[in-house]
């Protein structure tokens, strides 16, 4: 028996209503089981799994396992081996949507096993489930820490897009990618690609609101890491206009808690709380993740300076401990317990603050945003009394928490932090009057946040390491002076770097100009100038400068370049080097060094990737005979175009 037309308009209904965004109305009907009654096996198919990825859109893990184990015995019974493998992918997804990605590895070996079952069917469908099998395997060794493997399933399915069309399979395979650049390697440049390019195909594909909204809180996610804090809101701001209209609480209420944070590293904190609160109130209806949503609202309340709005949150944490008990609330209670200790004026506060924070540190978790929040404080706490004490085994201790904060920064790949852990670690070494660490610090920051693609961080770094290179004769006479403490702790700005890492504060990039480009030479390892090229007009200047700049980069090729440095100031000029193996690159310019610093990287990377070039100063290095710029035109036309005409949009300028 087929289904009556007014039967087959109401399913068609359902998908014209999923196609809108309309998911719960969708729902409704495809919960009536008795719309199924006399579909044929292709038509009762499709409707399931149209209903499968309607849930898998709202998140509703529980209900996505349970309709695949129905799936996967109603095929069995039926001898239908496709439609038992369209089960078991249902219920892989609803497990790796819950973050149960053990049990979901369990399930790929029989869902391996039930596809070299399937037979009689078109080869293009065939070939879709497989592309399913293997995003499912991606997903679940993205996440089990077998990065390499992921990567190689989703680039064979790359390779299979133009016989694949523009379905929602390429879609996700690049949202997967895009996580994986985001969430194991930070490399958010190539992030913001694969994301932008999942959301151009998801524009051309039905059912697409779930991967509009997934690619818009990524973009968030992306721009919250390298401090484009307006365009993170935006991003988030479309995502949760997208959430609400097919009405997912998950989404919602994580859309909701990172668009309050965003406001609160801004330091919109009224805002910021209003919005969490509002995520409080979805997750108390669905009663989960409210312990999550009252920590965060503590937080911000504390860093408001509103001691009273925190502790009426802490006392609802606080029955929930009491209620619980279980290792989870006990982690959060004691880390938020601390926070509030710790904004009192009584020492024995303080202390039993630091107690608890170590408490939390020791913690085996991988809830590594407390564990990192907790560090930080207990460094801020321990700072705050080696300034009154000066006692040198309170600054072991400081140096032993940045340490492991430094790990635990690496372990989950926030490489902002450990950018900003560097800039501390820089303002500890300059107050102990360690210029050369300082400098060093600073450098390896510098070279953190310009490969992760951080610019305001990297313009900050920038502009405080040329900062302290022109006030390094100052430093040198408060050492020859041994001036005090005090002193030299206002002059190291250490108070302000360990409150914007306590409060999260959003990135101020300076304001720079572009450097004035003077001398760029290309010098051998060993030290012989292979080709210069001058910018400065004045030939009579030219001449006196140029034995001096030869003289100050033999010197720091031999005595600084070896101690992790990359620049140099002299006058009005400074030096920046870069290695380039056999070549050391070495730029001479007035001003600010950020612009200079991606000019000479631009310049590093295209004269290796043209080969006229780079095999004509291998050749010049191998018989020790120097370069005119009339013999390489290629290297004319690349230095004109990035130092002279600056026509290159160059890869990291800020926008």
């Amino acid at each position: 028996m087929y289904m009556s037309h007014p039967e087959l308009n109401q399913l068609t209904r359902a998908e014209q209503l999923f196609d809108e965004g309309k998911l719960e109305k969708a729902l409704e009907i495809l919960n009536d089981w008795s719309q199924f009654e006399g579909l044929n096996p292709q038509q009762k198919s499709y409707f399931q799994f149209l209903k499968g990825m309607l849930l898998v859109f709202q998140h509703k893990n529980e209900e996505v396992i349970k309709l695949g184990v129905e799936l996967l015995k109603e095929g069995q019974i039926l001898n239908e081996n496709l439609k038992s493998f369209d089960g078991l992918h249902f219920t892989i997804t609803g497990l790796c949507q819950a973050e149960k990605f053990d049990k979901a590895f369990q399930l790929i070996e029989k869902a391996e096993a039930l596809f070299k079952l399937i037979s009689n069917i078109p080869k293009n469908i065939l070939l879709q489930r497989e592309v399913r099998l293997s995003l499912s395997k991606a997903w679940i060794n993205m996440h089990m820490g077998n990065v390499a493997l992921a990567e190689k399933y989703l680039q064979w399915i790359f390779s299979l897009q133009k016989e694949l069309g523009n379905t929602f399979e390429i879609v996700w395979a690049n949202t997967l990618m895009g996580q994986i650049m985001v969430l194991i390697k930070s490399r958010f440049d190539l992030a913001l690609e694969y994301f932008k390019k999942a959301l151009s195909l998801a524009k051309k594909i039905k059912f697409n609101h779930y991967w509009v909204a997934m690619c818009h809180g990524f973009f968030g996610i992306i721009y919250n890491n390298i401090g484009e804090l307006d365009n993170s809101i935006k991003h988030y701001l479309k995502a949760l206009k997208v959430v609400k209209g097919f009405k997912s609480d998950f989404w919602e209420s994580g859309l909701l808690n990172n668009i309050g944070y965003v406001y609160c590293e801004k330091g919109e904190y009224d805002l910021a709380l209003e919005y969490m609160e509002e995520s409080l109130l979805i997750n108390e209806v669905q009663s989960k993740g409210v312990e999550e949503s009252l920590d965060s609202i503590i937080s911000v309340a504390l860093k408001k300076g509103d001691n009273e709005y925190a502790s009426k949150y802490f006392n609802r944490l606080e029955n929930i401990y009491n209620k619980k008990k279980d290792s989870y609330i006990e982690f959060l209670y004691n880390y938020n317990k601390a926070l509030i200790l710790k904004r009192s004026s009584r020492i024995r506060d303080k202390v039993k603050a630091e107690e608890l924070l170590k408490l939390v540190v020791e913690k085996d978790t991988l809830h590594y945003d407390i564990i990192i929040n907790a560090y930080i404080h207990l460094c801020d706490l321990l700072l705050s009394e080696f300034r009154i004490n000066n006692n040198c085994e309170v600054l072991d201790e400081i140096n032993h928490y940045i340490t492991q904060l430094l790990t635990i920064a690496e372990k989950s790949h926030s490489y902002r932090l450990f950018c900003e852990i560097f800039i501390l670690q820089a303002k500890l070494a300059l107050l102990n009057l360690n210029f050369i660490a300082a400098r060093r610090f600073l450098t390896q920051a510098q070279k953190i946040a310009e490969y992760y693609g951080i610019k305001r961080l990297s313009m900050k770094i920038s502009h405080e390491h040329d900062e302290l290179l022109i006030q390094l004769k100052m430093w040198e006479n408060l050492k020859e002076s041994d001036a005090p403490l005090s002193e030299r702790w206002k002059l190291t700005g250490l108070n302000n770097q360990m409150e914007n890492m306590v409060r999260k504060r959003m990135i101020e990039a300076p304001k720079l100009l572009e450097e004035e480009p003077v001398t760029i030479f290309i010098i051998t390892e060993g030290g012989t100038p292979l080709f210069s090229h001058s910018f400065i007009e004045e030939k009579s200047l030219e001449s006196h400068l140029f034995g001096g700049f030869l003289t100050t980069i033999d010197y720091f090729v031999r005595e600084m370049f070896s101690e992790g440095l990359d620049r140099a100031i002299f006058g009005d000029y400074t030096l920046l080097m870069k290695s380039v193996p056999p070549f050391f690159i070495s730029y001479i310019f007035k001003g600010n060094s950020y612009y200079a610093y991606q000019k000479i990287s631009y310049f590093i990377d295209h004269i290796q990737m043209e080969d006229t070039i780079w095999q004509n100063l291998l050749k010049s290095f191998q018989i020790n005979q120097s370069i005119r710029l009339k013999d390489i035109p290629s290297l004319d036309h690349l230095i004109n175009d990035i130092f002279v005409e600056k026509t290159l949009d160059l890869k990291y300028s800020l926008a």
